[in-house]
């Protein structure tokens, strides 16, 4: 990025123009081609989280891709994960998030490492023939079996690396990454703005919603995330499954939510405290 000086006003930021990338419509069919203009009408238009959700939904069914998901990160000292800032989930398994929230795998998975170390525009595939740890690759086999065979996924970190704006598309499926990460690289510039625009402010590490939780809810909610029920709630903390019922509808309520799997989306957007403090119970 370069600046630029105007006779009587501040000095501006320029950003690089962007080459159009011609060859890139050259493979696609005319119903393809209909889909890029009105992903990039969406894109450039929207404003609300939930019109992100529905661009990302339109990626998808255009594309034949099984789920995505975007977001903010937020980032650490040299670029190390901290925290999810704000996430857009249309498809990834409500288990597999349960797994990836309790088990902290935002910290070595692969892809997002990879990601946050140089954001550009990644095959999975690519990563994965590179791993050299045993739980990375482990992890790698647990998200196949939740269909999250191969995929895509892109990144950009703001001026300040403080937030990495990424969006991940995955296939049940062996993906033609020739063809798919032009598209992924040239549309998901456009969609990790709407990303960044429509995400919710920066607020101090204690969010208002998690504040308003006792710390006894704090504990049943971190536990839910765990993947417990009321009753092994209930044993762990030593009081009747009728108590944690009772914190569960406190909690969802001070969160407005209405199920487990939104409370959980709560602990993953918000950034819960760590589970280390909490005995490990198998």
């Amino acid at each position: 990025m370069t600046t630029t000086q105007i006779p009587g006003q501040a000095t501006m930021a320029v950003r690089p123009r962007r080459p159009f990338p011609r060859r890139l419509f050259d493979d696609l069919s005319r119903s393809e081609h209909l889909a890029v203009l009105e992903l990039l009408h969406m894109a450039m238009h929207a404003d609300q989280a939930e019109q992100v959700r529905g661009l990302f939904l339109q990626f998808q069914e255009c594309f034949s891709f099984t789920s995505g998901m975007g977001g903010l990160i937020r980032l650490g000292p040299n670029r190390t994960f901290d925290r999810f800032h704000s996430v857009v989930n249309v498809g990834y398994p409500d288990d597999w998030l349960k797994l990836y929230c309790h088990h902290g795998w935002a910290e070595r998975d692969p892809i997002l490492k990879t990601t946050l170390r140089t954001p550009r525009t990644y095959h999975w595939r690519e990563v994965c023939q590179r791993l050299a740890s045993k739980q990375e690759r482990d992890l790698v086999t647990v998200a196949r079996r939740f269909g999250l065979h191969d995929g895509i996924t892109t990144g950009s970190v703001d001026q300040d690396n403080r937030l990495l704006a990424f969006c991940s598309f995955a296939t049940d499926q062996e993906l033609d990454a020739k063809r798919f990460i032009p598209l992924v690289q040239y549309l998901g510039y456009y969609m990790l703005q709407a990303v960044r625009r429509t995400a919710p402010p920066i607020a101090p590490p204690i969010y208002r919603s998690i504040q308003t939780l006792s710390s006894r809810e704090l504990t049943v909610l971190l536990w839910i995330t765990t993947g417990k029920t009321n009753r092994e709630i209930g044993t762990i903390l030593g009081v009747r499954e009728r108590t944690i019922r009772f914190h569960v509808e406190n909690i969802f309520a001070k969160l407005d939510v209405m199920s487990r799997a939104q409370a959980i989306a709560v602990a993953l957007e918000e950034g819960l405290p760590d589970l280390g403090g909490i005995a490990a119970v198998k």
